[in-house]
């Protein structure tokens, strides 16, 4: 395996959404469901707005302080580059879920108490190349080595 992969994470509204899907469903039930019959329920939208706008800003527009805007495998050794500048070492937790276009990382960063956002890694192919938010072949060098890692629980 190589000694070292690189894979730059680019800003995606697609990512986004993807990562905030169970703030949406919230939004939605809440919604539905207080409209219908409960209006107390109604109280849930607001924190479940935030909560949705929060993750799209976080996870896709990788607009947070704590965003993973990099990650590189270097001597075996996951890194994670912040959108603060800092790098950790990282491994990918087991609520991690791998893909054949797609990612979903939960990231523990060593060293410190700091949680990064979910990380969504997207390569989906079509004419346009929207929504890929990172280089097909890092991306597919970096889930072979997640999925064949004895240091990563990924599977």
């Amino acid at each position: 395996m190589c000694s070292q992969i690189n894979v730059r994470l680019y800003p995606s509204l697609g990512a986004g959404l993807i990562a905030s899907t169970p703030w949406i469903t919230l939004l939605l039930s809440a919604l539905t469901v207080g409209l219908a019959s409960s209006a107390p329920l109604l109280l849930c939208c607001p924190p479940a707005l935030a909560g949705a706008v929060w993750q799209v800003r976080a996870s896709g527009l990788l607009m947070s302080s704590a965003s993973v805007t990099q990650l590189s495998i270097r001597d075996g050794q996951l890194h994670a580059l912040l959108g603060n500048g800092q790098r950790f070492p990282a491994h990918a937790k087991t609520e991690s879920r791998l893909f054949g276009r797609m990612a979903l990382l939960k990231l523990a960063l060593v060293g410190t108490n700091l949680t990064p956002p979910l990380v969504v890694l997207i390569d989906v192919r079509r004419a346009d190349g929207q929504p890929r938010n990172t280089d097909p072949d890092a991306f597919r060098r970096l889930r072979v080595w997640l999925r064949l890692s004895k240091v990563n629980t990924v599977r």
